[in-house]
């Protein structure tokens, strides 16, 4: 019913019936890829329940990040409350793969958990050995809103859990709400002279640009010495399958240069 119950359940080779918003799925999220069969369900906020209804579901699996279980759901079909929120657990890279462990349980897909697991782990260490030349310089991993503010990632966000397995500093120590992120004026990127900029998705290169071009910015040393690194868009909530894909992409970026 949503992108990251969609994106878990592809991780264990199971191919949901229908999700929301497809084209964007593919181009924000991703990665697993979606199958072709997959069927429109129209908006994330507001699915199509006459289709759901329709495609006669065994069980319809929801993240608990969208809230309470419509109950028209609960009438078609089984719900199975996907959450990879905090609870407990110290970080969302582990509240991300005990749900996965959960949901993989439920759908007797313990072997295909065991597998996309051992995957991430052989993805980490890949990506280790691709930073092994890496100059060390902490980043700022950011998305542009505009040519003004961006949204920066703190460090109780998945991303951050990604950079302690490869050993880079998050150098934004601030405010971050609690999903992890915050919005900020583009200036007090000012206050982190010695960073690197890590630019989370394509579809935000225009604004990037736009942004680094304005005299404030262009200015600071990030700029002028070319420490601005992009990577392609990565869901930044979701546990293991969007971790898996920031690791690859971000090893790869900064060992590019």
């Amino acid at each position: 019913m949503d992108w990251v119950s969609g994106q878990n359940l592809l991780a264990l080779g199971i191919l949901p019936a229908a999700m929301p918003e497809l084209e964007l799925y593919t181009s924000l999220v991703v990665e697993p890829a979606l199958p072709p069969a997959t069927a429109e369900l129209g908006l994330r906020s507001e699915p199509n329940l006459e289709l759901v209804d329709h495609l006669r579901p065994t069980l319809l699996v929801q993240s608990a990040d969208e809230g309470p279980v419509n109950a028209r759901l609960q009438a078609i079909a089984p719900v199975y409350l996907f959450d990879q929120r905090l609870s407990s657990l110290p970080n969302r890279l582990d509240g991300g793969r005990k749900a996965l462990s959960e949901l993989a349980t439920r759908l007797g897909a313990t072997t295909q958990f065991d597998r996309f697991q051992a995957g991430f782990e052989v993805e980490i260490e890949q990506a280790k050995k691709r930073l092994a030349a890496y100059d060390g310089r902490p980043l700022i991993v950011a998305t542009v809103i505009d040519g003004r503010r961006l949204l920066v990632f703190g460090r109780n966000s998945l991303f951050q859990n990604v950079l302690d397995l490869l050993g880079i500093e998050n150098a934004w120590d601030g405010h971050a709400s609690l999903y992890g992120h915050t919005t900020v004026a583009a200036d007090r990127l000012a206050l982190y002279p010695e960073a690197r900029l890590l630019c989370v998705g394509d579809s935000s290169g225009d604004r990037l640009d736009r942004l680094l071009a304005a005299p404030v910015i262009k200015s600071l040393p990030f700029v002028r010495e070319g420490r601005v690194t992009r990577v392609a868009d990565v869901l930044f909530y979701g546990g293991l399958p969007p971790a898996y894909r920031f690791a690859r992409l971000v090893s790869t970026a900064l060992a590019a240069g």
